[in-house]
């Protein structure tokens, strides 16, 4: 009786011969054939024009990154002029006493969040950078609150960095505490 052979997935023959093998009665002189059925995958030839087409797609995807990132670092530059502007007393006393001070300043936090938000997510990098900036902004929102919220005489102005909670509660001793 014949029997399959099975080597590789380019190799599968059959084998015949042998002494219970009912085709083969008679004939000791056969051999078994194995037929090679090669199984190869041409390599993708790139022809010029998909060679400059993937050239320009990479020019391109590389200006949205550099252009995308400026955004980012745009609306980083002006969160650091707004948490400096928050770091002064003068301006935590401006906002609580004036009304259009509050807008002002919310509005300008609420527009470098909206600038934020403008730009696409789709490369990591970029996405990466302008999660940190948005909640760097949310951060100084939470700060911005807090201020408005603390009674001038228990006031002890706003947190040395934004890790610090922005709850303020008066010691013992007359200072104010962060709580972390």
């Amino acid at each position: 009786m014949g029997s399959y052979h099975y080597t590789s997935t380019s190799h599968f023959f059959f084998a015949g011969g042998g002494e219970g093998d009912s085709s083969c009665k008679g004939t000791d002189t056969h051999r078994p054939t194995t037929v090679r059925i090669p199984i190869t995958s041409p390599a993708p030839e790139r022809s010029p024009d998909d060679a400059a087409a993937a050239r320009i797609q990479a020019a391109v995807r590389g200006y949205l990154v550099r252009r995308h990132a400026a955004a980012v670092r745009a609306a980083d530059a002006e969160a650091s002029r707004l948490e400096r502007l928050l770091r002064r007393q003068e301006t935590v006393d401006a906002v609580r006493g004036d009304e259009r001070e509050r807008a002002r300043f919310s509005e300008a936090l609420m527009a470098v969040l909206l600038r934020l938000d403008a730009v696409p997510g789709y490369y990591p990098a970029v996405r990466e950078a302008r999660r940190a900036v948005t909640r760097r902004v949310v951060g100084l929102q939470e700060v911005f609150d807090a201020v408005l919220a603390a009674p001038e005489a228990d006031a002890c102005g706003v947190p040395a960095s934004l890790d610090q909670s922005v709850g303020c509660l008066p010691a013992e001793s007359g200072n104010c505490l962060f709580q972390l």
